[in-house]
């Protein structure tokens, strides 16, 4: 069982991102991390998205937070700039059907970030309090994610929580200390050129977005103990990435 390498959005290189499809289909591949990005819509519905618009995944330009999920549940959302038809039978996905399809893996976990647009339209309490209440049936294979201190922060002793650097720097490293994460998530573009030692504490080390077999090893090596990817089941078919790590 694999718990090295966490599935980006389910495997967007393959699968519309976000999609039920791309994280069923990774899931029996073998993953047992994921990673996917919440929107509420108008009427206060967690939907499964990472963009305010759902141009990308469904042709229209509706944004999410504007929008009720009456009107977004039968668009098909496909990609079909990318994708054509293949998965014209794609839907939007509530986070209500995620956690269905993750109670289905007991041994998978997740996890869940909360993005800033939705945060701005309707404030964190509201959010992260709606958000919890849909991860009740899975809290235990759940970590909420976020780029907000502030919805760590609110979270924090409710449920595991992972926060996303913006930057590196001092001022983060000491927010790192004050906030005290689970798990620190850090684009790979955003670490130092000189390759110092990570910053300790209570946390694991998360990088993203690794699509390399090769590159994958130089940052376990390195001390991130998860590594995010969009090819998540061609890196699990390479045997050096068969292994796990405490989660």
């Amino acid at each position: 069982m694999n718990t090295v390498l966490v599935a980006h959005r389910g495997e967007p290189e393959h699968f519309p991102e976000n999609s039920l499809e791309g994280f069923r289909a990774v899931l029996t591949a073998g993953a047992r991390l994921l990673e996917t990005d919440i929107q509420l819509t108008a009427d206060g519905v967690p939907v499964l998205s990472h963009d305010p618009s759902l141009q990308k995944l469904t042709g229209h330009d509706l944004t999410v937070t504007r929008t009720r999920w009456k009107a977004l549940r039968e668009l098909s959302a496909g990609e079909p700039e990318r994708f054509g038809a293949t998965f014209s039978q794609a839907r939007i996905a509530r986070l209500e059907d995620f956690v269905v399809l993750l109670g289905q893996w007991p041994l998978a976990q997740a996890f869940v970030e909360i993005k800033q647009e939705s945060l701005d339209a309707f404030g964190i309490e509201a959010v992260v309090e709606r958000v919890l209440e849909q991860l009740a049936p899975v809290y235990e294979q759940c970590i909420l994610l976020s780029f907000r201190a502030d919805v760590v922060r609110y979270a924090h002793g409710r449920i595991r929580t992972g926060w996303a650097l913006r930057e590196w720097s001092a001022e983060s490293h000491a927010l790192a200390e004050q906030l005290a994460p689970d798990y620190l998530f850090v684009n790979r573009k955003r670490l130092p050129a000189e390759q110092g030692p990570l910053w300790p504490g209570q946390w694991q080390w998360v990088v993203y977005s690794v699509d390399q077999a090769d590159e994958v090893s130089e940052y376990l090596a390195r001390g991130f103990a998860l590594v995010e990817t969009n090819v998540i089941r061609s890196l699990l078919a390479t045997p050096q990435h068969t292994g796990s790590a405490d989660v």
